[in-house]
């Protein structure tokens, strides 16, 4: 890892993690609060959720790692810090790029009708109002994560290595997409819809498709960013 006796990390580690906690804590005043805690899964069926848990996750390991130096000598935290680094980096990519893109041009396909809050099932064609969360907790949720991991590799850490890359990665985010596709199918199978309505209102074919997608995405993304690494 580089290392840096300066404050710059720390002070990014910290705002990142305040900035991740915030978002979780906005989580609780959200009008689907209710209905998403009640159903199978609760909120660990968005993709979302689960992204800003692992950047979350990252910084405050980040954080140990600024405080206690000793700890840098331990091998299974360096490992541990890499692999988040290698999940949380792709995937708060995947969950940036597709929300803000459906949420600017296809925003039924990403964004809840107001009148689902109340039980009624999803139906985006049905529905002409949408919920919009608060642009500062959508920016923390949406945009926080990717920006801050994104700014800790590119300045404090190492590229990953041709073994990281080419064998590492691809076997995590492919076990990881295949876990959270099966999660989703049996947290919906209990809920009789799905977290995002693109999946809801297509059949298992295309959502197949669609985990296999963005899965690939995720690698490509990880990729490309680590090109971009001096």
């Amino acid at each position: 890892m580089q290392y840096t006796s300066s404050a710059r990390p720390l002070a990014l580690h910290t705002a990142a993690a305040s900035i991740m906690a915030y978002a979780w804590s906005k989580i609780g005043s959200l009008p689907f609060d209710d209905l998403i805690s009640k159903q199978k899964g609760g909120h660990l069926q968005f993709l979302t959720i689960q992204a800003l848990v692992g950047a979350w996750a990252y910084m405050g390991l980040c954080l140990v790692w600024d405080l206690f130096p000793g700890v840098r000598q331990l091998g299974l935290v360096r490992f541990i810090k890499r692999m988040l680094l290698m999940v949380a980096l792709p995937l708060a990519f995947v969950v940036t790029s597709i929300y803000w893109s459906l949420y600017l041009f296809f925003p039924t396909l990403i964004l809840r009708p107001e009148n689902s809050f109340a039980g009624a099932q999803d139906s985006p064609s049905l529905v002409p109002k949408l919920f919009r969360p608060p642009l500062h907790v959508d920016v923390a949720m949406h945009i926080a994560p990717f920006a801050t991991v994104l700014v800790d590799f590119l300045v404090f850490e190492r590229k990953l290595s041709h073994w990281q890359l080419n064998k590492s990665a691809p076997i995590t985010l492919l076990l990881y997409g295949v876990l959270y596709a099966c999660w989703v199918e049996y947290c919906s199978f209990y809920n009789g819809v799905f977290p995002y309505p693109f999946l809801t209102i297509n059949p298992l074919g295309y959502r197949a498709a669609v985990y296999a997608l963005v899965t690939a995405l995720a690698l490509c993304a990880l990729r490309l960013l680590n090109c971009l690494h001096a």
